[in-house]
């Protein structure tokens, strides 16, 4: 599968949001929204801003302050992926193209998050 080349796609005119608990430096054609990406309220502003249209992609980077206990970081960044999943339910199109890509801490847990993913992807 070929990617779209810089000068094939008007990049402008594609939406862009990013969340995130802490204040971001201004970016170009990037909708930003400070919030927990777990709360009803967060996630409600995101979908608000696709008005019914659906993304090709979703990126989720979810990244908690790590507390160094593994299996407490490891639950808090696999929530952070699920909130990201209900998210991507309400706005990715359902199409073989359409990609949901997260990153994911590898630990013991894993095994239960990848099948929580599977039932969607």
């Amino acid at each position: 599968r070929e990617l779209y080349k810089d000068n094939e796609r008007d990049n402008s005119q594609v939406k862009k949001v990013a969340v995130d608990l802490q204040k971001m430096a201004p970016l170009e054609n990037v909708i930003q929204i400070q919030g927990d990406i777990t709360k009803l309220e967060t996630a409600e502003q995101i979908i608000s801003h696709f008005r019914g249209e659906k993304a090709d992609l979703v990126i989720c980077v979810g990244a908690p302050d790590v507390t160094g206990l593994h299996d407490i970081d490891e639950f808090i960044q696999a929530q952070l992926v699920l909130a990201a999943l209900n998210i991507t339910t309400h706005v990715l199109k359902i199409s073989p193209n359409s990609r949901f890509i997260a990153t994911i801490f590898r630990g013991k847990d894993l095994t239960v998050l990848s099948s929580q993913l599977k039932c969607f992807f």
